[in-house]
């Protein structure tokens, strides 16, 4: 169970290096084909943190054609993560453990004032009272690398607008933000899809996690998930996703799950917008704006598969070729 406790850092051994507090706020506009989000990973026995703010507008195959990109790494990090203010210029207050004020003043006439309310709890996927899949890991079934095992998602109303490169995007849109802690390595990420959609029309969201196997598979099975229909959160108990990619770029999708409340939700998706983010220097993840259909309604929501590097040379083309 998530409780305002856990919006500050986490207790951790003091020698773990690699120890890891995210913070991340997605957010979009469907009709400008407009995505973006922030970031903060800190390293609180470090000392320092990172941020990364990217504004995508349409589809793009290169970092280069990012509409807006600011990553620093290694500035000082803050003593609490209730009310910060970084070097970068991001600037993040939480409230409660569901509402939020973040502000971000960039370069090139770009900033970022939104507001996030989470439309439901918190969803902690390591309590088997509220994760039907983590009830059955008691009885073996997949785990989650370490890196999420501290880790919440939850559906939140995004509102505010964007100045990016003097252009004025308004912002009002339902999109999921997330919270982690844990011990997070860089080469050896498990590569993993996180994605999900809103529809307004239904009133209700759908998220999920899913391992993912990209240089061999577009065929993932689910590892946690919920959906919140009409403000009810029901947790996932089984559910795939049929995966299309260029590259490692998701572009289509069949996300079929079925919730512990006994119904069936299908979504059908293509991407709108999107591109590479290179997350870290030895993790790349493929990032997508979904336009999804449940039934007869629209929805859009944020898709996201991350592989590390070290992944993704093993099976590149340089490894097939035979040595001379």
């Amino acid at each position: 169970m998530i409780t305002d406790a856990d919006i500050d850092f986490h207790p951790a051994n003091p020698k773990s290096h690699d120890w890891a507090e995210t913070n991340y706020f997605a957010f979009f506009n469907a009709e400008r084909g407009i995505c973006g989000h922030l970031q903060a990973l800190f390293r609180p026995n470090l000392g320092v943190v990172m941020t990364d703010v990217r504004i995508w507008r349409g589809l793009v195959d290169s970092t280069a054609d990012t509409l807006y990109v600011a990553n620093h790494h290694h500035q000082p990090a803050t003593a609490s993560l209730r009310k910060y203010a970084l070097a970068s210029g991001l600037s993040v207050e939480a409230l409660s453990v569901r509402d939020y004020r973040v502000d971000y003043v960039g370069t090139d006439e770009t900033e970022i004032h939104l507001d996030f309310r989470g439309i439901m709890e918190p969803y902690d996927i390591a309590d088997p009272d509220m994760d039907p899949v983590t009830r059955r890991q008691k009885s073996g079934g997949f785990v989650l690398g370490e890196a999420y095992r501290g880790h919440w998602d939850m559906s939140a109303h995004a509102k505010g607008e964007i100045r990016c490169r003097g252009e004025i995007i308004p912002i009002d849109c339902v999109q999921v933000i997330d919270h982690s802690w844990g011990p997070r390595t860089e080469v050896e990420l498990p590569a993993m899809m996180w994605l999900g959609g809103y529809f307004p029309e239904l009133e209700t969201a759908v998220h999920a996690f899913f391992p993912a196997d990209p240089a061999l598979s577009g065929h993932l099975e689910l590892a946690h998930g919920y959906v919140c229909e009409r403000g009810r959160v029901s947790g996932l108990s089984s559910g795939s996703l049929q995966l299309t990619r260029l590259n490692y770029q998701p572009i289509a999708g069949i996300f079929d799950v079925q919730a512990e409340n006994g119904r069936q939700y299908t979504l059908y998706g293509a991407c709108i917008a999107g591109g590479p983010w290179p997350v870290y220097p030895s993790v790349d993840v493929g990032l997508s704006l979904m336009r999804w259909t449940l039934g007869g309604a629209v929805g859009h929501g944020l898709a996201m598969e991350n592989s590390p590097m070290a992944y993704r040379t093993r099976h590149g083309r340089a490894a097939r070729i035979p040595a001379p």
